[in-house]
């Protein structure tokens, strides 16, 4: 009879089979995943890297894109309005639209700037008496005490300076972005940039109002047919949601700027249409409404009451006319359509108001809506979306509209 062989005789394979340690190609694979980790989350980085600088690169573009698709849900019951009572088609509807809200837009531009031509050539008598006026004097000398003396602690502390070059013969040195019209147009580039944005949104609002049926159908193709059901959920949230928010802001604008061309009117302010258009326009803004909201009558008033009264009582209206419109016409005509904390609110409007300027703070709740409402109906990023949100109370859950 053969004795069986020695336990240290069998091949080193088999007793690592038999006593399931790890063989050491298994020991690197599992060193390796750590690796594969840090690959994957330098790929997100990249890609988030990649994306912020085509978004400042390419701003006017998407810009011009994002404005169109804004117009377009605004537009869409218009257009089916049309096809529902009459015996247009949708391509024929949508250009009838698109050409009526061209034409309402350029009679409104006409008229407003036949308002504020006499008010646009005032600015720099305006912007003098503002500079002389004895609260604006005070506090310039204040900011300039200030200025002096934090730089004279900055030359104790820190070594001597290089000698400054010698100043320019001009009495000023130009920015390009001192201009207001400049930063609110920072991200469409140069006059002629403009131009040729707004050339191009008419041609796409009535592109997507035209082949919206195709091309909701092709966006859902572009996924695997396992989520085509949620994309067309997510697309159809998106419009219900962008409707309501652009006609419920719109309609508040056209109320308060309303009320505040009144009360501009019964104080004896000057330039009481232009004024009372752009405060009841900016008292819409999320969160900085009221201080943006005020900023025309106070700084028109500060140079043109002489006594105190009138002065607050277009402090007193404007702010009541933005506490209202926030408390009871917002509920009613926008709802719960945004339901974005005021923190991401916040944030959106700092981050996109400095990567495209003006036309950031105009566009960036709809984009981070539009995003928000991306994530709640994708079951991995829901927590994302909750972060960005508010609870609904209904549900328990967060969501990114109601409607009712």
């Amino acid at each position: 009879m053969t004795e069986p062989p020695p336990p240290d005789t069998a091949r080193p394979a088999d007793r690592d089979a038999s006593s399931g340690a790890s063989s050491p190609g298994a020991r690197e694979d599992r060193r390796a995943w750590p690796d594969l980790n840090l690959i994957v989350a330098g790929a997100i980085v990249l890609a988030i890297l990649g994306m912020l600088a085509l978004l400042h690169f390419a701003a006017s573009v998407f810009i011009t894109l994002f404005s169109a698709l804004l117009l377009a849900f605004a537009l869409e019951p218009v257009v089916h309005l049309l096809c529902v009572r009459t015996p247009l088609r949708r391509h024929h509807a949508s250009a009838v639209v698109v050409f009526l809200f061209v034409a309402m837009l350029y009679g409104l531009f006409y008229a407003t700037y036949l308002r504020a031509e006499s008010f646009l050539a005032d600015i720099p008598a305006i912007a003098e008496k503002i500079r002389t006026a004895p609260m604006v004097r005070n506090l310039t000398e204040k900011a300039e005490e200030l200025n002096r003396l934090a730089a004279e602690a900055g030359r104790r502390i820190a070594p001597q300076a290089a000698p400054a070059r010698p100043k320019s013969a001009s009495p000023g040195v130009e920015r390009d972005t001192d201009s207001i019209v400049g930063s609110l147009i920072q991200g469409l580039g140069s006059l002629s940039g403009v131009l040729f944005a707004l050339g191009f949104i008419p041609f796409l609002v009535y592109f997507i109002l035209a082949d919206r049926e195709p091309l909701t159908r092709r966006t859902q193709e572009l996924f695997p047919e396992e989520h085509r059901a949620t994309v067309g959920v997510i697309l159809v949230d998106i419009e219900r949601m962008m409707r309501k928010f652009l006609l419920g802001n719109a309609l508040i604008a056209l109320v308060l700027s309303a009320a505040t061309v009144l009360v501009f009117l019964l104080v004896g302010l000057p330039y009481p249409v232009v004024l009372g258009i752009l405060s009841g326009s900016l008292s819409i803004v999320p969160y900085l409404g009221l201080p943006l909201a005020l900023l025309p009558g106070v700084v028109v008033g500060l140079v043109s009451f002489e006594s105190g009264g009138p002065f607050l009582a277009v402090i007193a209206s404007v702010s009541l006319f933005h506490l209202v419109a926030a408390n009871y016409l917002t509920p009613k005509l926008v709802g719960g359509g945004v339901r974005l904390n005021a923190t991401a609110s916040t944030v959106a409007l700092l981050f996109f108001g400095w990567l495209w300027g003006g036309m950031g703070l105009l566009l960036g709740i709809p984009i981070l809506a539009v995003l928000k409402c991306i994530l709640d109906n994708i079951p991995s990023t829901r927590r994302v979306g909750m972060f960005l949100g508010e609870e609904s109370p209904a549900s328990g859950t967060s969501l990114t509209y109601r409607h009712r």
